[in-house]
């Protein structure tokens, strides 16, 4: 592994005399670098405190959201605004000096990301404390509404992961995504309409943005859109597939998740390779359910099938590398 050095070094061979004040702030200059002190974090990875971090971030969100769910029906409209305005407001600052003054970037992020999951709350509390969200309505007829808070909050959501650069707050404007283009196809389909077929849609297209992200060089943020992407693919597409009657549709589900298991090979990102292994296995499974259910051996067709993927798992890891580095090389 070759050896690296950052600011902390050059200081240091500048107090050793290997370099000079001056020739110091010439390189750092040259390079436009602070010398700011080094992170008191530890490099990230699957660490201890890495591991603290995110389970203190999200033991944090599910106490507020059951404070918030036992205490919901006994306080008025401005005390629910209170609570959920002064949570975001207190969690958020303490995430701005934590990550910008205190050199501690995944702790202040993680509490940026509660503090943002939190906003559509306060945008609800903020509805109902001005009288304009009507009581007692409809999903369709909340959906102008809906479509505002959905909207202010994709838009808080992207001003905070521009401000603050986390990785994981990507995830949160995934969801608002989805959820803001869901509310405008209820609006347009009327209220009969279904949006599971949108709902597929809008996460194929958060792939590709993913994917998009990635060749751009931002792989941190693509992850968790390719991630949410792919999970609500999965459901929803998996939910028209078990609905429909269509042979063709069953075929196009089928070739849609060899396509990713082919796509990780090609680009080499095992994500897709999962979930492809995850369709393709779906697929089997609704074949053999409406095959052979009801006969004697379906129990033993099953069993096969559980064995199959401790097989498949094992054979990946004696020869998924390989097949990696063929992805690679063609």
């Amino acid at each position: 592994m070759p050896k690296t050095f950052d600011i902390e070094d050059l200081k240091r061979w500048q107090q050793r005399g290997l370099l000079s004040e001056d020739q110091l702030k010439a390189i750092l200059a040259e390079e436009g670098l602070e010398a700011r002190p080094r992170a008191k974090e530890r490099p990230f990875g699957l660490n201890l405190v890495t591991v603290a971090y995110y389970f203190g971030g999200i033991l944090a969100l599910l106490s507020f959201t059951f404070f918030v769910g036992m205490n919901w029906s006994g306080l008025t409209d401005g005390q629910r605004f209170g609570v959920a305005f002064g949570a975001m407001l207190v969690i958020g600052a303490l995430g701005i000096w934590l990550r910008f003054m205190r050199d501690y970037p995944t702790a202040g992020g993680l509490l940026l990301f509660v503090a943002t999951a939190v906003l559509p709350l306060s945008l609800f509390t903020l509805a109902r404390l001005l009288g304009v969200w009507p009581i007692d309505a409809s999903w369709y007829e909340l959906r102008f509404v809906l479509l505002f808070l959905s909207l202010g909050s994709l838009a808080g959501a992207l001003a905070v992961l521009i401000f603050a650069g986390f990785p994981l707050l990507s995830l949160l404007v995934a969801v608002f995504v989805h959820l803001t283009i869901l509310d405008i196809g209820q609006i347009a389909s009327g209220a009969g309409g279904s949006i599971v077929g949108l709902s597929a849609a809008i996460c194929a297209g958060l792939i590709l943005l993913g994917m998009g992200l990635t060749l751009w060089g931002k792989r941190s943020q693509a992850l968790w859109f390719k991630l949410y992407g792919l999970v609500g693919l999965q459901i929803t597409f998996s939910s028209l597939f078990f609905e429909s009657e269509s042979l063709l549709f069953g075929l196009l589900f089928l070739f849609v998740y060899l396509f990713l298991i082919g796509l990780s090979l090609r680009i080499r990102e095992v994500i897709y390779l999962i979930f492809g292994g995850i369709g393709v296995y779906t697929y089997i499974t609704r074949l053999v359910f409406d095959t052979f259910r009801g006969a004697a051996y379906f129990p033993l067709l099953l069993g096969l099938l559980g064995l199959s993927i401790v097989v498949i798992a094992v054979v990946y890891q004696r020869y998924g590398a390989r097949l990696f580095r063929r992805g690679e090389s063609s």
